[in-house]
């Protein structure tokens, strides 16, 4: 009786375990990643004492609407204000139209409790402006 009650304990753990869990990140097939740009990422969380914070930016020829389309169908949308999200006009930068979405992989209210959101983003604004879509993976550990 007492070894059936653990047994049931444990499954009832294991079970509600399960809709606690982050939900994982899916790369978009093709993108690769900028290692100098995600080195650069590290260096400045680190630099801000933000080491808890990993990220990592991944680059793809495809378009803004495309990446957005897949990561809309995995993660929820969260609209950040002045974004021009999945379905939105695009905000000015410079002579550029910036398109930016930004999504949730796990149960977070907003970005600032999530601990693993994406941005995508058209152009990628690094050191130098590239007509790419760019993926912005941040997670805290």
């Amino acid at each position: 009786m007492k070894r059936t009650k653990s047994i049931l304990a444990i499954l009832a753990c294991l079970i509600l375990g399960v809709g606690i869990k982050a939900a994982e990140f899916t790369l978009y097939q093709g993108a690769k990643i900028d290692e100098n740009a995600t080195q650069e990422a590290m260096e400045a969380a680190k630099a801000a004492n933000m080491t808890y914070i990993k990220s990592a930016i991944y680059t793809t020829q495809d378009s803004f609407q495309k990446v957005t389309s897949f990561y809309k169908a995995i993660a929820r949308e969260y609209m950040m204000p002045r974004a021009s999200g999945t379905s939105g006009s695009p905000k000015k930068y410079g002579t550029y139209d910036l398109y930016e979405a930004y999504f949730i992989f796990d149960n977070a209210q907003n970005l600032a409790s999530s601990r693993l959101w994406i941005k995508v983003q058209r152009p990628y604004i690094g050191e130098n402006v590239r007509d790419i879509t760019a993926i912005v993976v941040t997670e805290k550990k």
